[in-house]
């Protein structure tokens, strides 16, 4: 009979990497429930576990592997900040050594466009030659090409960023995506375009853009409105919309209104780089209202669901979780 003073340490370990059996979950959890401070206990440890998988050795030489091919793709102009919270330390410190290991490509690399990636559970940001800020959020990808200027101002995004265009009348900025190309001459402005969400969108903060999609049609927004399309029919939405909310993830922040189901897993999956499995048809037809910062873990967020919503949760593998229906 485990004592209500101990902690199971081996035990809540076999728990988080997924090789715990029934009989010592079941254990396990009346730990959890016996006293209030074992709770405590056990979410603290929870949180470090979840803030701590990317400082691991085998998860170290995967980011080495990704700076590798990054480097071979492009000669950075600024380099990127990365935001990820407890993996900016072993970013950094993979950054600083490939700075003494490798080198900038000469002769073609004149010719080749640079490419910007920021992997899943991460932030991106940068300056352009003309002095356009980029805020890139998870899984996105900025190529630009190798004559960019202040006077050839054209840029490629597949993801999700936020851009601060330095003002020119004379030379447009454009954000080109698979579905639809944004023109601006100076202002602050955020598109979403990821291949595999339902909707894609742009959201107007200051100034003013003209949008074009592959179908021709062509919409201009002013300040604080919002256009989405399916990416099925192409059909457009122009709606006012919280500009606040729509921005959030810039600040570290998800502020989240009426969100289908579906697309709150695909954006949790990219911010905190994990995988959420659910069967239940009755999960797809919830839509979800809530808030999160960034400085909470995925245990959080889950358990904050739960609480909040028809949805429970289990571990089912490393970085891997289910989602259950659950009706309250």
């Amino acid at each position: 009979m485990m004592n209500d003073t101990n902690i199971p340490e081996q035990l809540i370990a076999r728990y988080l990497n997924g090789d715990c059996s029934m009989e010592d979950e079941e254990l396990l959890f009346r730990w959890v429930k016996a006293k209030a401070e074992n709770e405590k206990r056990f979410l603290h440890i929870k949180d470090v576990w979840d803030a701590s998988w990317q400082t691991s050795h085998r998860d170290t030489e995967q980011l080495l592997k990704f700076y590798q091919r990054q480097a071979v793709q492009k000669r950075s102009r600024t380099w990127p900040t990365w935001l990820p919270g407890a993996a900016a330390a072993a970013v950094l410190f993979i950054g600083f050594l490939l700075g003494s290991l490798l080198q900038p490509e000469l002769g073609n690399s004149q010719a080749q466009v640079e490419s910007y990636y920021v992997p899943q559970g991460s932030k991106s940001e940068l300056v352009l030659a003309d002095g356009t800020k980029v805020k890139l959020n998870a899984d996105s990808r900025l190529e630009i090409s190798a004559d960019f200027s202040a006077k050839n101002r054209v840029v490629t995004l597949a993801g999700e960023g936020y851009f601060e265009v330095q003002s020119d009348a004379s030379h447009p900025f454009t954000v080109q995506t698979d579905k639809f190309d944004v023109l601006v001459t100076g202002t602050k402005f955020n598109v979403s375009s990821y291949a595999e969400d339902q909707r894609i969108s742009t959201t107007l903060s200051e100034g003013k853009i003209k949008l074009t999609t592959i179908k021709k049609q062509v919409v201009e927004l002013n300040p604080g409105e919002k256009v989405s399309f399916d990416q099925q029919t192409m059909q457009a939405k122009l709606t006012k919309t919280d500009v606040n909310s729509d921005l959030a993830w810039v600040n570290g922040e998800f502020i989240f209104k009426d969100i289908p189901f579906p697309d709150l897993v695909k954006r949790l999956e990219r911010w905190y780089d994990v995988k959420l499995i659910y069967q239940s048809k009755e999960l797809e037809a919830i839509t979800y209202s809530g808030k999160f910062k960034n400085q909470e873990t995925i245990w959080q967020v889950l358990d904050a669901l739960k609480l909040t919503s028809p949805i429970g949760y289990k571990k089912t593998n490393f970085r891997e979780f289910e989602l259950i229906y659950q009706p309250m």
